[in-house]
């Protein structure tokens, strides 16, 4: 078995360092943040994703896995180096790369050994290329083989997805250089999808933007049925039989594509687009569509509140950006609540996974945090549901109504039995639904869903 470094320690370097591990693989982590080093050392991942962190424990303990923030300590003696750092993105959905690049370097840098090394991070086509000019520049004599292998896991699913992935994208300058991923991977399936580090690259953009355009497209379908008093549950629930288009197609409408990865696979596309010349008119309508989701909602809730939400208390029914995970980075619940708290309105929220650790990530968004749903809705002129977590659709509506002061629910995702809040005598508005609509809802919201 080999001994690797997993260099980037957030969601994806856990992830990776972790399953690397259970393969059988010696696997250091290291990070240049010390603070998440001595947290992981404890077993403590920086944030839930189902079985990580029983994962990253068991695996502490059988010592085929450790984490250092001596990064030439990680680096020493090894066969593979990866690069997973979770690319981080500005507000303009821009990637940030210096701590990818400064990876690079060290690993050019301090390696001693022939080595393989995994670019996984998310980065914009070309970078692949330029990295490995760099870091050969570095490291001249030694033989390096840089790989680009896209990510290609889902906050909430990513142990299952990196186990059993769908296929497996690798970017190499030779098929034999390729083939130094399959020692790495033994035993995990999938094919392997063989092409150059910009065909890889761009397969990554494409893979999420095609995403984020299904995304978009459903919310537009979704403002023309309520215009047209359909349903769009039963135009999705028609699009997915067919077999073109099919059962996962990401077509429920909601809050639109939240979290950085699809965003941030659209921009680079759209860059690429305008730095060569070639408009990207689908890609500009499909960020335009996004952008109008939210204020869609927020109107929705007005018109149920006769028009005015200053003074009214609001009780949000979600706050990550999407269930089976504990991030709030870019999520649309909290945007909603710092527009509604800008209008006027009082805010407190309930989620499963937001507790009193998370106080200084919630600072200045103006948000009561409550113990359970009950607490949150106590006194409230509405409700809205911001992120689908399923025990959202096992709540008490008649408990709901009783501890509130108004009647009105706004349910971002479609979630909710509407004819059980109608019995409880609340009024629940939908996205491209019927407002008075009394049948369950027929298929699950994948808003948001970015992996």
């Amino acid at each position: 078995m080999a001994r690797i470094a997993v260099f980037g320690l957030w969601h994806l370097g856990c992830v990776v360092a972790g399953s690397l591990a259970q393969i059988g693989h010696s696997v250091c982590g290291t990070d240049f943040d010390a603070a998440v080093i001595a947290r992981l050392a404890a077993g403590e991942p920086p944030l839930f994703e189902p079985g990580l962190q029983e994962l990253l424990r068991h695996e502490l303990g059988t010592g085929r896995l450790a984490f250092t923030a001596d990064v030439a300590r990680a680096l020493d003696t090894i066969d593979a180096a990866f690069i997973t750092f979770d690319t981080p993105v500005d507000n303009a959905d821009g990637s940030d790369l210096r701590p990818i690049e400064r990876a690079a370097q060290a690993i050019a840098a301090q390696a001693r050994a022939p080595l393989t090394v995994v670019l996984m991070s998310q980065v914009p086509v070309g970078t692949t290329r330029r990295l490995a000019a760099e870091m050969l520049a570095r490291a001249p004599v030694r033989e390096l083989t840089l790989l680009c292998q896209p990510e290609n896991l889902r906050l909430g699913q990513a142990l299952e997805t990196f186990a059993r992935p769908d296929r497996i994208v690798v970017g190499a300058e030779s098929r034999a250089a390729a083939e130094q991923l399959e020692p790495l991977y033994r035993g995990i399936p999938g094919e392997r999808l063989v092409m150059s580090w910009e065909s890889a690259e761009l397969a990554k953009h494409a893979t999420n933007a095609f995403l984020a355009t299904s995304v978009s497209f459903a919310n537009e379908l979704a403002a023309l049925a309520e215009v047209a008093g359909a349903d769009i549950r039963d135009v999705v629930g028609a699009l997915r039989t067919d077999r073109r288009i099919g059962p996962q197609a990401f077509l429920s409408p909601g809050p639109g594509f939240a979290g950085g990865t699809l965003g941030r696979d659209v921009q680079a596309l759209r860059r690429l687009g305008e730095r060569n010349g070639r408009p990207t008119r689908v890609l500009d309508a499909v960020i335009a569509v996004n952008q109008t989701q939210l204020s869609a909602l927020v109107e929705k809730l007005r018109r149920l509140l006769d028009g005015e939400l200053s003074g009214r208390r609001i009780a949000l029914l979600g706050l990550v950006y999407k269930p089976g995970t504990s991030t709030l980075r870019r999520s649309h619940a909290l945007e909603l609540a710092r527009r509604l708290a800008d209008a006027g309105a009082t805010l407190q929220a309930y989620d499963p996974r937001v507790t009193d650790s998370a106080r200084p990530e919630l600072a200045g968004s103006r948000i009561a945090l409550c113990a359970d749903p009950y607490q949150a809705a106590a006194g409230a002129d509405a409700v809205l549901l911001a992120t689908p977590w399923p025990e959202f659709r096992a709540l008490d509506w008649v408990q709901m109504r009783q501890v509130m002061r108004g009647t009105a629910v706004v349910d971002a995702h479609n979630l909710l039995d509407r004819a059980e809040l109608g019995r409880a005598g609340l009024v629940c508005a939908g996205v491209g639904v019927p407002e008075s609509g009394s049948r369950q809802p027929k298929v699950d919201s994948m808003a948001g869903v970015e992996r």
